[in-house]
């Protein structure tokens, strides 16, 4: 994976979070132009590798959830 600075991964995934919020607003315009400022300025590969690295952070995190708690760590039933 690609070395990407703490600071451009944050504002990646700000960005990234922003773009989602204005698609499910209704927004697509907004959404689309976010995504393209994204790319241009730190390219496809370097979105990816940190959509990709989020994913894994997720996973990794619902994985030590079930470990701890069974389904009910997932889905928040106590």
């Amino acid at each position: 994976m690609t070395d990407i600075a703490a600071a451009d991964e944050r504002a990646i995934l700000d960005q990234l979070r922003r773009a989602q919020d204005a698609h499910h607003g209704g927004d697509q315009p907004t959404a689309s132009a976010l995504i393209d400022d994204l790319l241009t300025r730190y390219g496809r590969e370097t979105v990816d590798a940190v959509r990709w690295r989020q994913a894994r952070d997720q996973l990794d995190a619902d994985l030590n959830l079930y470990s701890m708690f069974g389904t009910a760590g997932l889905i928040g039933d106590d």
